[in-house]
């Protein structure tokens, strides 16, 4: 998809994600490595604990694809070097701290003068100016700054991080996204352009949504694993099962009511629970208990019923019982039930390549998408250092690809139009990235099948209203909205008469219903031969789990992440939200991106099949090799690292607050030992125990912000656990312009985030109204189609347009 083009890749490994993914879609991706190599190959696991450069399994896993040069951007012969090969480059990435690269004549100012067409990505912890942009940072602070450290893991202690390090993976994410979109704007203009990209931005969509909840005046959210709060009562959905654990996705809601029901009668048939709760309003269930017309109590009953029952089971039987039954649950697999389960070996998701260091091979995460008439090979190995020097060193300048444009971009993506089915979180939040740059989104929702995001919180005032739902707003701003009867006959017919004028059909469905619809791609291409489709959901469209059900949240326990943001010999807590939905966002975005620029060069559509747990496994690439090369599944490990001590988040003066601080190296260690006033501990290091204890000791005297100054000032790593309101006055993230005030059908205003992604040439397009329902009906029927009005209220009139 991406062959025709090149980039140099100067990240380590807080940013190599974005050239990998460019590498899978066909680019030619060079690695620039130090002397010596990239900090990245420092990085465990290592194969057999071997730490060398060519053991490092985390750089095995982001360096597949690419090839390695060595260089001394430290003298002038590597800085010329460099600019040689940025002169003849597409893209170049980069993850130095904000002016490094200035500072070696290599920044953005100074290549855009030897190319105009490249496209120059920065990864940089705060982004590349504001008042935090030069702030010391590592994952574990990362996670504080976002706010999803604070929303994870259990009430009684501190915020807890995934184990498995994710702030690279975000923004390495969003990074591609950003540079796909910057390459759609060069292929209009010929120029290229400045993407800058925060991981603390990044990440802070994995709160989902929960930032809002200042501006919106909702009931900040809170950190209590195992269960949601809704109104004063706290539903549990984690128990344990013989051999386990079981999550349930949030089956009381008005779009996921009758899954409890399909739960109790199962239960019931074995002889568990009251035929009583058979006759309850499971879809009304958690809007009642919000307004008080159930007490505290209202779930003890079921939860009783549900803890008996699932003791009697175990995870093999509840996962098989999930898909047959349509269940809204999922048993909490290790990484090891996950790569050697029926559902990834059904779908030949493992793939051998051959390893850097001789040993034969090694299975690696498959592609994170299945493209039907582009497929991702993984053509190379990760490369041994600068094992492709001596080519590229006598390699004759490169001229960039040619560029088919040449005119104005007012947008990125002017001109491309998405219908668009899909529907929560991980499917709209994709689109929506896409329609911030100029692609027409007509996004097709039913007031008769509520989207789940309509009926989740944050709610403008704490009113729970389909209206007032701001995960669906944000998902969603910059659509065309229309309501629409998919199930009869007229519904599919406005759908197909769509389908002509789109270039990108999306839908998330179960899989099979888009067929049942009448609208699977095989019929779409018939009557649009070069339309491109991608079908998103949790498992994929084949395999024996396909018709396993559910939210991010079930992936993530079906994918091992509950194990990783948890704590030794406690129950799976898991990242907070339905975290894998924040995964593939990014990756559905990519995927159409790709498909796009592939039709625009070849004139052929395709079919997509985008498997949400499939794509989250990528952001485990170091753990499931660790596995699938050594052995190892990980384990809970709370806040502790592999690599870094200190490291973890402390107690802060005041009710529930927390400082994260980690040291990277011993002038980290030495200034934090400096700091709290115990040089002594300089030499006590390996006393973990004395060494937390004398930290926290420390902290607890102090604000949290007062401390988290006195370390930044000595370049320690250090931030606050920001809770939802901390992020809404988050200095940084004030910067970034991220909260964005929208006109609203029933409230005066609400309010929205806005893009990640900030570009230099071709900025989004800032919303300015939510999306109510059937809000732009007339425009799409009558200025997209050409409907007259009277069959527009025909339509109406008869029920079709719902």
């Amino acid at each position: 998809m991406l062959s025709p083009y090149r980039a140099i890749d100067l990240s380590d490994e807080t940013g190599m994600l974005c050239g990998q993914i460019l590498a899978d879609l066909g680019a030619d991706v060079i690695q620039i490595e130090p002397l010596g190599g990239s900090s990245a190959r420092r990085v465990g696991p290592f194969v057999k604990g071997e730490r060398s450069p060519e053991a490092s399994l985390f750089w095995w896993a982001y360096a597949r694809n690419k090839r390695s040069l060595e260089l001394d951007l430290e003298s002038e012969a590597g800085r010329q070097a460099a600019r040689t090969l940025a002169a003849g480059a597409d893209f170049w990435l980069e993850s130095s701290p904000p002016g490094r690269m200035a500072q070696l004549g290599l920044g953005y100012p100074e290549l855009r003068q030897l190319n105009p067409g490249l496209v120059y990505v920065s990864m940089t912890p705060f982004g590349q100016d504001g008042p935090k942009a030069g702030w010391a940072a590592t994952d574990l602070t990362q996670a504080a700054a976002s706010g999803v450290a604070f929303l994870s893991g259990e009430a009684e202690r501190p915020p807890v991080r995934v184990a498995v390090p994710q702030a690279h993976t975000h923004v390495g994410a969003d990074a591609a996204v950003g540079a796909l979109i910057a390459h759609a704007a060069r292929q209009r203009s010929g120029r290229g352009q400045h993407v800058d990209v925060s991981s603390q931005h990044s990440l802070t969509l994995a709160t989902m949504f929960r930032i809002l909840d200042t501006p919106l005046e909702q009931v900040p959210a809170v950190r209590r694993a195992g269960g949601v709060q809704v109104g004063k009562a706290f539903l549990h959905t984690r128990y344990p099962v013989r051999d386990g654990w079981v999550v349930l996705g949030p089956a009381f809601l008005p779009t996921t009511g009758h899954f409890m029901l399909r739960l109790l009668e199962w239960a019931q048939s074995e002889g568990y629970g009251d035929p009583a709760l058979l006759e309850e309003d499971w879809g009304s269930f958690a809007l009642r208990l919000v307004g008080g017309e159930l007490g505290e109590d209202g779930y003890d009953a079921v939860d009783a019923v549900l803890r008996a029952f699932f003791a009697s089971k175990t995870k093999a039987e509840l996962l098989q019982a999930a898909v047959e039954r349509k269940l809204l649950l999922a048993p909490v697999l290790e990484l090891d039930e996950v790569v050697e389960g029926a559902q990834l070996t059904a779908r030949e998701f493992s793939v051998s390549v051959e390893r850097p260091d001789g040993g034969g091979a090694a299975r690696f995460p498959g592609p994170f998408a299945k493209f039907g008439a582009s497929e991702i090979r993984y053509r190379q190995r990760p490369p041994r250092l600068d094992e492709h020097g001596a080519e590229l060193r006598a390699e004759e300048p490169r001229e960039p690809a040619a560029i088919r444009g040449g005119g104005a971009a007012s947008s990125p993506l002017e001109g491309v139009k998405i219908l668009d089915l899909f529907w929560v979180l991980a499917g709209p939040g994709a689109t929506r990235m896409l329609a911030d740059y100029g692609a027409s989104v007509v996004h097709v929702e039913s007031t008769q099948r509520l989207d789940t995001l309509r009926v989740i919180q944050p709610f403008q005032f704490s009113h729970p209203h389909p209206e007032s739902a701001a995960g669906f707003q944000s998902a969603n701003v910059n659509k065309l909205g229309i309501t629409l009867d998919l199930s009869c006959p007229e519904g599919r017919d406005i759908a197909l008469d769509l389908v002509r004028w789109a270039d990108v059909v999306t839908e998330s469905f179960a899989p099979g219903v888009i067929d049942r619809y009448g609208l699977g791609y095989e019929t779409l291409r018939e009557l649009k031969p070069d339309i491109i489709m991608i079908s998103s959901c949790l498992m994929g469209q084949t395999g024996p789990w396909r018709d396993l059900t559910g939210f991010g949240n079930l992936a993530a326990s079906a994918t091992a992440y509950q194990q990783l943001a948890s704590w030794p010999g406690r129950p799976p807590s898991g990242p907070y939200g339905a975290y894998t939905d924040f995964i593939s966002v990014r990756y559905n975005a990519i995927a159409i991106l790709a498909a796009v620029e592939h039709r625009n060069r070849t004139g052929q559509g395709q079919y997509i099949d985008q498997a949400q747990a499939e794509a989250a496994l990528h952001f485990l690439a170091p753990a499931y090799l660790d596995y699938t090369v050594n052995g190892v599944v990980p384990t809970a490990v709370g806040n502790d690292d592999a690599q870094l001590f200190p490291h973890g988040i402390f107690p802060a003066l005041g009710e529930n607050r927390w400082l994260a601080i980690a040291t990277r190296d011993d002038r980290d260690w030495e200034a934090l030992c400096a700091i709290i006033g115990r040089e002594d501990l300089i030499a006590q290091r390996d006393q973990r125990d004395e060494v937390n204890a004398a930290i926290s000791t420390w902290t607890e005297k102090r604000e949290a912000a007062d401390a988290e100054a006195l370390l930044q000032a000595r370049d320690v790593p250090a931030h606050v656990a920001l809770d939802t309101p901390g992020l809404h006055a988050d200095p940084q993230l004030q910067h970034r312009d991220h909260f964005i005030e929208v006109a609203h059908e029933i409230f005066p205003t609400t309010w929205v985030e806005s893009t990640r992604l900030l570009l230099s040439e071709t900025p989004a397009r800032r919303p300015d109204r939510a999306l109510h329902f059937g809000r732009d009906n007339r425009e799409v029927l009558e200025g997209l189609l050409g409907y007259a009005p009277e069959r527009i209220a025909e339509l109406a009139e008869r029920g079709v347009l719902r």
